[in-house]
C-alpha cells in the first residue's frame, strides 16, 4: 500500500494503481487474521471513499489539489526550462 500510495502522491501513478490499490485493501481487510490487519486499511479506503476526486487529479492532472505533495505539473517544468517561453 505504501509504494503504491507514494507512486500516487509522487504523480507518476496510474489508474492500473488506484484499482490495484482498493484490491489490495480488501484483500489485506478480508484475508486478515487479526483485528489490527483487518482495521489496517480502513484509512486508505476512508480516503478514497471520501477524496477520489484528489487521487484522480495527482494521477491524471499530476497536481495536488491540497498543496501537500511534491508534484510538478509537466507543463510548469517546460515554462521554468524556457521551452514554452
Amino acid at each position: 500500500m505504501h509504494t503504491l500510495l507514494t507512486r500516487i502522491c509522487e504523480g507518476s501513478g496510474t489508474m492500473n494503481d488506484l484499482n490495484l490499490l482498493v484490491d489490495l485493501c480488501d484483500t489485506i481487510k478480508e484475508t486478515s487474521l487479526c483485528g489490527l490487519g483487518q482495521t489496517a486499511p480502513n484509512p486508505v479506503l476512508s480516503t478514497l471513499k471520501y477524496f477520489k476526486d484528489e487521487y484522480i487529479e495527482h494521477i491524471v492532472h499530476k497536481r495536488c489539489p491540497a498543496g501537500v505533495c511534491n508534484i510538478q505539473a509537466p507543463a510548469l517544468d517546460a515554462v521554468s526550462e524556457g521551452v514554452l517561453a
